[in-house]
């Protein structure tokens, strides 16, 4: 009766330890999901070239800053030519 007792009390032992590995494995997998969506969601952002109007994404694009303002433009060229005509 000694040693059944001992197998069961192991096997409850093993079973907890299980279902708080699972749950340490689920968390990391969400943690792991909303970093990898934040991520997308960063690179997805568009924004328009203030010379021509072309809408590329935000990680391609030029940025330049003026008066605390973001300007955003699709090539060096264009970025000069904005500058020199506002100049």
């Amino acid at each position: 009766m000694g040693l059944i007792r001992l197998i069961i009390f192991a096997l409850v032992i093993w079973l907890l330890w299980r279902l708080i590995k699972n749950y340490q494995r689920s968390l990391q997998s969400r943690k792991n999901r909303k970093t990898t969506r934040e991520n997308r969601l960063a690179s997805d952002n568009i924004v328009a070239c203030e010379q021509c109007r072309v809408h590329v994404p935000e990680k391609d694009a030029l940025r330049f800053t003026r008066d605390n303002e973001d300007l955003w433009f699709c090539s060096e060229a264009h970025k000069d030519k904005f500058l020199a005509l506002r100049q």
